[in-house]
């Protein structure tokens, strides 16, 4: 159960919220204005973690069905890592596939923060960041399907970033626009073991 601090902060904020204006209308608070603060002051906060929070699960399912299209793995699924687990994660990967748990694809908190902006967006500009960040979904889903060699998986993921991209809800034209942007932009710079000659695999 994908259960973090913001879950336990919207749920905890909204029970105060109820409370402030259950204790309005029945007229047990002190003075009525100081109620009334109250209400609007948990309120404002459970909605702004549980926007958050329905972000961060809208997210990790569109991200799973693109993950689920693009490696065929019916039961592949993506998990957005909390900011609190992030902290501990040293490794610098925007993503990654664990040995033990190969069908979950788990994204950094930054990057499905970069995704989630993309979703919300009209997706005729995106950042490279956000560009990047979709192609993670791509790259890890190659992952997921059990390829486990960086190279073969970026060339793979390259040849299937516009599919993701339209999976998540942009054009044809956005996707392919997409794909060309980190096929250019950024591939070319990647680290060395992501980078080769991808015609026989694309």
């Amino acid at each position: 159960m994908d259960v973090g601090v913001l879950s336990v902060v919207a749920v905890a904020t909204a029970v105060l919220a109820v409370r402030a204006a259950v204790r309005l209308v029945r007229g047990t608070v002190g003075w009525r204005a100081l109620g009334v603060v109250a209400l609007v002051w948990w309120t404002a906060l459970a909605g702004v973690a549980g926007f958050h929070e329905l972000r961060h699960h809208r997210t990790q399912a569109v991200a799973t069905t693109a993950t689920r299209l693009a490696s065929g793995v019916p039961d592949a699924r993506v998990a957005c890592l909390r900011t609190s687990a992030d902290l501990l994660d040293l490794s610098g990967y925007l993503g990654f596939v664990r040995y033990d748990d190969p069908s979950t694809s788990h994204l950094r908190s930054q990057t499905c923060r970069d995704l989630a902006a993309w979703l919300a967006s009209a997706k005729h500009a995106p950042s490279l960041d956000q560009v990047v960040a979709v192609h993670v979904v791509s790259h890890e889903a190659q992952h997921v399907a059990g390829e486990r060699d960086e190279g073969v998986a970026e060339c793979r993921a390259l040849r299937d970033d516009a599919a993701v991209a339209e999976a998540m809800g942009a054009t044809p034209a956005q996707a392919a626009a997409l794909a060309d942007r980190y096929r250019t932009e950024v591939y070319p710079h990647q680290r060395e073991g992501y980078v080769q000659d991808c015609g026989g695999i694309v």
